[in-house]
């Protein structure tokens, strides 16, 4: 089953190639403990609604795990900008490189904005900061290698109370993106999480739903005030 969805998300990867992308870059090799196919079906979800409602070039994409997903007013909080969500359950970065060309560059856009890698700081393996560094330079050198004009937003990920005993994790690999970050011009760091933390520097339950994971409403509020300003900006000198 997962065969034949592969195959059919490729078929339709390479009709919208045939429409006018760049030729779709070779897969990167999977490394031990990722499984990037498990999002098979996901992406041939994308595949279907990309054929139904194509999207125009120069648009804005966000990409990402659940909190990207669970985005539903995202369209409204970037409004009037043309955005696509293209977040998807618990994704981690590898991920988000594997699919790099379906996720984003197949779609043309003028500015990716990436949320990925809180995954990849859960449960009892989790990977090191160095580790998220590489990913997210992959995933860059990737988007580029398809367009190399591509602006890249990437937001840091978000110290939650749900996974607190990894905080300094966190912090590191945002230290350690945020650096990658201001050697390139056509990428930027935003950072809302002092926004979403209380007086004595946890995460205050207040932005967050009740598995203290995921961002609420009010949270969502905090996302929109870093970000938009940045997007807005970036989109606007690509025009």
């Amino acid at each position: 089953m997962q065969r034949r969805v592969v195959l059919a998300l490729l078929a339709a990867t390479f009709a919208l190639c045939i429409a006018g992308c760049r030729s779709v870059p070779p897969r990167p090799t999977i490394p031990p403990g990722e499984n990037p196919l498990e999002w098979s079906a996901d992406l041939a979800a994308f595949a279907r609604a990309d054929r139904e409602t194509p999207s125009a070039p120069g648009g804005v994409v966000f990409v990402g795990s659940s909190s990207i997903r669970l985005w539903d007013t995202l369209a409204r909080d970037m409004a009037p900008l043309p955005v696509l969500n293209r977040g998807f359950g618990g994704s981690r970065l590898f991920d988000s490189v594997y699919w790099s060309h379906e996720l984003v560059s197949v779609h043309a856009p003028a500015l990716a904005v990436v949320f990925s890698g809180t995954n990849d700081l859960a449960g009892d393996t989790p990977k090191t900061p160095e580790r998220l560094r590489e990913l997210f330079l992959e995933l860059v050198a990737r988007l580029h290698a398809a367009d190399r004009d591509l602006q890249i937003v990437y937001i840091a990920i978000t110290p939650t109370l749900a996974r607190e005993p990894h905080l300094s994790a966190v912090l590191a690999t945002n230290r350690l993106i945020r650096a990658e970050c201001e050697r390139d011009p056509r990428l930027e760091f935003v950072d809302p999480s002092p926004a979403l933390l209380d007086a004595s520097g946890r995460p205050d339950p207040r932005f967050f739903l009740a598995d203290k994971l995921h961002l609420n409403a009010l949270g969502y509020s905090v996302w929109t005030s870093a970000l938009r300003p940045v997007v807005v900006r970036r989109w606007h000198a690509q025009r």
